[in-house]
């Protein structure tokens, strides 16, 4: 099969034409913050190259992120129109999880970085098996280059790896501080010139999913921006803060709803009788929330003595992002402390970015890396704690 691959959320852009293993056709430039100018004239120079039509081809893969926001933006609107015009299939992977998948490692801790400005990079998280296959373990985040060693230090750990490769276009800049650090972690001298093309197609056209920080098989592309646009932010809040939320024991009567939830937002969820056999027990802390006398999310805790655990937490699609979770989250903080415990620990999937986003806001720190923890995708689960004390 015939396809065409476009990595552009850099500076450099760089378009292939590829069949089968083979690379037909390529065109590479440094395009700077001239994506929108310049990657309909370098994808039909990669055409013209390998001498395809665009009828010929059975697959388009793009670039979904994090990276430029315009470079993103200009590549998936490429990628979709062309798409859209040939009746090719869209796929793409995000730049991270392309350089995690290419970097030739075993057993390491490999740690993609893009430039994201002049003092921050996109920084992602992953570890090689013994085969050199690459499993996500942990969310994409925009570090300034301390805060990139710190997490760096702190998944190492929590890993059990000894082994540190840093990766990417976004490494040259920090090299000498990162070998200061980390001694050895940039000798491979992976993908420093930029993102490539070949590592964009064979990610996008693999079927790890995300276990391997890749969209599940099926799923359409969507980007990766990592951190929202400001302005949308503030609508939203000024949005949410206007609708008050009720927190409330759980009940009975509250289970079919949040069981026709609890199906809608996991892809294992758990049974009615799970949930209705949790409300008889002494130290469980279950709590809805409510907007405008709707449900709109629900939490379930185990409160011991002096630790406790979030067991399952959940929000409407609806109500993302508008204060729900962290309503919730405050509401066990506050009955946690009540109680004289003094940690809380969860789980949560490596590939849940949006979860892992909330709980680091909100205190918790990693302690632990549950290895193909979830069965049904086998990704890894990392252990979050949030230690508390006494009245928090």
């Amino acid at each position: 099969m015939i396809g065409v691959a476009i990595e552009c959320v850099t500076e450099r852009a760089d378009v292939i034409v590829r069949e089968g293993d083979d690379v037909r056709g390529r065109a590479t430039e440094v395009v700077g913050h001239g994506h929108t100018r310049r990657l309909t004239a370098l994808l039909e120079r990669a055409m013209e190259s390998g001498g395809v039509r665009p009828g010929q081809l059975s697959w388009i893969a793009a670039d979904l992120g994090p990276g430029s926001f315009t470079g993103v933006r200009v590549g998936l609107a490429t990628a979709a129109a062309l798409a859209s015009v040939t009746g090719a299939r869209l796929c793409g992977a995000s730049s991270l999880a392309a350089l995690a998948r290419g970097t030739p490692r075993r057993r390491s801790l490999v740690t993609p970085v893009v430039p994201a400005g002049r003092r921050e990079s996109y920084v992602g998280f992953f570890r090689t098996d013994a085969r050199g296959r690459g499993l996500l373990i942990g969310a994409p985040r925009v570090l300034t280059l301390q805060d990139a060693i710190a997490a760096i230090l702190q998944t190492r750990r929590i890993a059990g790896l000894s082994s540190v490769a840093v990766v990417g276009p976004g490494v040259p800049r920090w090299r000498d501080e990162l070998e200061r650090a980390l001694p050895g972690s940039t000798a491979a001298e992976w993908r420093f010139d930029g993102l490539s093309a070949a590592d964009l197609a064979d990610a996008a056209l693999s079927d790890e999913g995300p276990a391997a920080g890749l969209p599940a098989p099926g799923e359409p592309p969507t980007p990766l921006y990592v951190r929202s646009a400001q302005a949308e932010e503030r609508v939203r809040h000024r949005i949410s803060a206007s609708v008050p939320i009720t927190i409330r024991p759980m009940r009975d009567e509250d289970l079919p709803g949040i069981v026709a939830v609890e199906r809608l937002v996991f892809s294992d969820p758990w049974p009615e009788s799970f949930f209705r056999g949790e409300l008889s027990e002494r130290l469980v802390h279950a709590r809805v929330a409510e907007r405008e006398g709707r449900l709109a999310g629900y939490a379930v805790a185990w409160l011991g003595v002096g630790s406790g655990h979030l067991a399952n937490l959940a929000v409407t699609p609806d109500q993302r992002r508008r204060g729900v979770a962290r309503a919730l989250l405050a509401d066990l903080f506050e009955e946690a402390g009540r109680r004289g415990v003094e940690s809380l620990t969860l789980e949560v999937r490596a590939s849940n970015f949006e979860a892992q986003g909330l709980y680091f806001a909100h205190g918790f720190r990693l302690a632990g890396l549950r290895r193909a923890y979830y069965r049904d995708t086998g990704e890894d689960a990392l252990v979050l704690e949030r230690r508390l004390t006494r009245g928090v």
